[in-house]
C-alpha cells in the first residue's frame, strides 16, 4: 500500500487517501496479531511467511492494477478467511482471537468496497465489473485467489458492494491456485485411435463423447487442473451441480489443446486413455498368463482362422468373440459352435459365454514407485446388457453392500485375498513391462457353476484407462462419500424429468442428478443416482 502511494503520486487524491486509510488499518491488524501471538507464546518472526503477495503486486503499473490485484483479489479472499476463522476460534473458546478477526473482517469489507468503487470508475463503460477485473489480472494471479480455501462468504461480498453477477461468477470460477495444472481431456475411442492411426472420429461418435464428457470433467481433474471439453458448461449448469458439491475445474475448448500446451506451464497431460498396447484385448491374455492356474478357470485364446479348432476342444455351447480394440460393448460377437463361421476374419479373443450372476470391477492406480506404486482404489458394481454394453456402475460405501450372503462371503473370503496376493503382483509385472503409469480397471464377475454354486471369473477384461466405474467411484468420494452412487445415462427427455435430491441437514436425500445439460445433449445424458 505504501508502494502504491509512492508509485502513483498523480492518482486522484480521494483514491490516495483511501489507500492511506487502508494502510493504517492494516498496521493496526498487524499490531493486534503480534500482541496476541506474544500472549500465546509466539514471537513475530518465529514462523516463516510467504512473499507471494508482494511478488504478485510489487510490479503493478497503474492504480487499476492495485485495486484489481490487492483490493479485489487478496483482500477479497480475507472476507472468507477472517469470517470463517473468527467463528472457528469463537467455537473453540478463544473469544479474544475471534474478536480480533471479526474486527479485521469488518475492515476488509471496506477495503474490498474501496476496490470495487475505483474499478467501476476506471473501467470501460461497456465492461461488466467481472470482465474488467478478470481482464486486468495477469497469470499467475487469477480470480481463484479471491476465494479462500474455506466456505464461500456471499454476505460479506454483498456488504462490500459486489454485484450479484460478480459474486456468482466468482463462486463458480475454478483454476489452479499455484501448482502447474494437469491437462485432462476425454478420448473414449482411444482403442480405435491406437489400432487405426490417423482415424477421424465420425460426427455421431463425437457428439456422444460430448454428451458423456461432463461426468469425466467432474470426476477426474482436481480443482487445480484444466479440462478440455467439446461443449463448455454454462453458468446455469455449473450452479445446478455446485448445489450437490460437484464443481468443474478450469475448462477450455478442446480445440485449444495445442495452444495450451504451448502457452501454459503444464505438469502432466492426463487423457481418459493413453494410446498404449495395453488397450488391446491381448493384454487381458497376457495378464491371465501371469496368474496361477486356479485363477484362470475358463479357457480363452487369441484366434483368427483357427477359431473352430479351439472351440472344438471344449464342451461349451455358447461363446463370445471380442475384437482386440473394441470398448464399451463395441466389437463383441456372440456365437455358438454352429455359427462360428459367421465371425469376422480378424484377430479375436475367444472364450465361453457364461451367464453372470453379478459383475464387479476392481479399480487401481499405478504411479511411479516413489509415489506409491500400484494401489488398489476400490471396487464398483457393474451392470451390462446381454450384448456386453455398459449400462451402469455403482460405487457403494461398503463393497459387499447389497450382495446376497453367498456372494458377500465369496467376495470377502476368496476374492479380496486373491486380489492382494495374486492379481496385484501379476498386474505390477504386466504394467512394468509396458512402463505404464495411470488408471486401470479389471472387470470381473460371478457366475453359477455346473454344481449350482457361485463361482468367480477373476479376469474378464483389463482396461488400462479410466472407466465409467472409476468415474462413479470418484464422484461418490467427492459428493457423497457415505452414500451409494450409481452412474448411468438416460435420454435428454428423461433427464428433464429427474427428481434431484433435496438437502437434509449436511446431506442429501435420495434422488437423481443430471451431470450433463439435457437441452444441449444429442442422445445421452450422464446421471448419478444417490441412495
Amino acid at each position: 500500500m505504501a508502494l502504491a502511494l509512492l508509485k502513483f503520486p498523480d492518482a486522484p487524491d480521494s483514491f490516495r487517501k483511501g489507500v492511506f486509510h487502508t494502510l493504517k488499518e492494516e498496521q493496526n491488524h498487524t499490531k493486534w496479531y503480534v500482541q496476541r501471538m506474544q500472549e500465546c507464546g509466539i514471537q513475530f518472526g518465529d514462523l516463516p511467511v510467504s512473499p507471494m503477495i508482494w511478488e504478485h503486486i510489487a510490479d503493478m503499473e497503474s492504480p487499476l492494477d492495485y485495486v484489481a490485484r490487492l483490493s479485489l483479489t487478496f483482500e477479497q479472499a480475507n472476507l472468507d478467511y477472517a469470517h470463517y476463522y473468527s467463528k472457528v476460534l469463537h467455537n473453540l473458546g478463544d473469544t479474544k482471537s475471534a474478536k480480533i478477526l471479526h474486527t479485521v473482517y469488518q475492515d476488509e469489507i471496506a477495503h474490498v468496497g474501496l476496490g470495487i468503487k475505483w474499478l467501476r470508475r476506471w473501467k470501460e463503460k461497456s465492461q461488466t465489473d467481472w470482465d474488467a477485473w478478470h481482464k486486468q489480472l495477469h497469470f499467475p494471479v487469477s480470480p481463484i485467489r479471491a476465494k479462500g480455501v474455506t466456505p464461500f462468504n456471499e454476505e460479506g461480498r454483498h456488504k462490500a458492494g459486489l454485484s450479484e453477477d460478480f459474486i456468482a461468477s466468482l463462486k463458480r470460477y475454478q483454476s489452479s491456485r499455484g501448482r502447474s495444472p494437469d491437462l485432462c481431456y476425454f478420448n473414449p475411442f482411444a482403442e480405435i485411435e491406437f489400432a487405426q492411426p490417423g482415424w477421424t472420429c465420425p460426427r455421431k461418435l463425437n457428439e456422444l463423447a460430448a454428451d458423456l464428457e461432463p461426468a469425466f470433467a467432474l470426476a477426474a481433474p482436481s480443482q487445480d487442473d484444466i479440462m478440455l471439453m467439446r461443449r463448455l458448461p454454462d453458468d446455469a449448469q455449473r450452479d445446478h451441480l455446485a448445489r450437490f458439491g460437484l464443481t468443474f475445474p478450469e475448462v477450455a475448448p478442446i480445440s485449444e489443446i495445442e495452444a495450451l500446451k504451448k502457452d501454459r506451464k503444464l505438469r502432466f497431460i492426463r487423457p481418459w486413455a493413453q494410446l498404449s498396447p495395453l488397450l488391446s484385448k491381448s493384454a487381458t491374455l497376457r495378464l491371465r498368463d501371469l496368474l496361477p492356474e486356479h485363477l484362470v478357470p475358463i479357457p480363452s485364446q487369441l484366434c483368427q482362422n483357427e477359431t473352430s479348432d479351439f472351440i472344438a476342444l471344449h464342451p461349451f455351447e455358447n461363446w463370445v468373440a471380442k475384437e482386440l480394440h473394441g470398448a464399451a460393448g463395441r466389437g463383441i460377437h456372440r456365437f455358438t459352435k454352429e455359427t462360428v463361421d459367421q465371425l469376422p476374419k480378424k484377430p479375436l479373443l475367444i472364450e465361453p459365454w457364461l451367464e453372470k450372476i453379478h459383475e464387479i470391477s476392481f479399480l487401481f492406480q499405478r504411479n511411479p514407485e516413489h509415489e506409491g506404486g500400484l494401489r488398489s482404489i476400490g471396487i464398483v458394481h457393474q451392470e451390462t446388457s446381454r450384448d456386453g454394453q455398459w449400462l451402469s456402475s455403482e460405487s457403494r460405501a461398503k463393497p459387499s453392500q447389497g450382495l446376497t450372503p453367498e456372494l458377500a462371503s465369496l467376495l470377502n473370503q476368496v476374492v479380496f485375498p486373491s486380489v492382494k496376493e495374486d492379481l496385484m503382483p501379476a498386474l505390477e509385472t504386466l504394467l512394468s513391462e509396458d512402463d505404464y503409469h495411470g488408471p486401470l480397471c479389471l472387470d470381473s464377475f460371478f457366475y453359477r457353476g455346473p454344481d449350482g454354486s457361485a463361482k468367480w471369473q477373476p479376469v474378464v477384461e483389463l482396461n488400462a484407462r479410466w472407466t465409467m466405474g472409476r468415474i462413479a467411484h470418484q464422484l461418490r468420494l467427492k459428493g457423497a462419500p457415505n452414500r451409494s452412487l450409481k452412474l448411468t445415462t438416460c435420454s435428454p427427455a428423461e433427464a428433464k424429468e429427474l427428481s434431484p435430491p433435496e438437502p437434509d441437514g449436511n446431506h442429501f436425500r435420495s434422488g437423481a442428478i443430471a451431470l450433463g445439460d439435457p437441452s444441449t445433449s444429442s442422445a445421452r445424458v450422464p446421471v448419478v443416482h444417490l441412495s
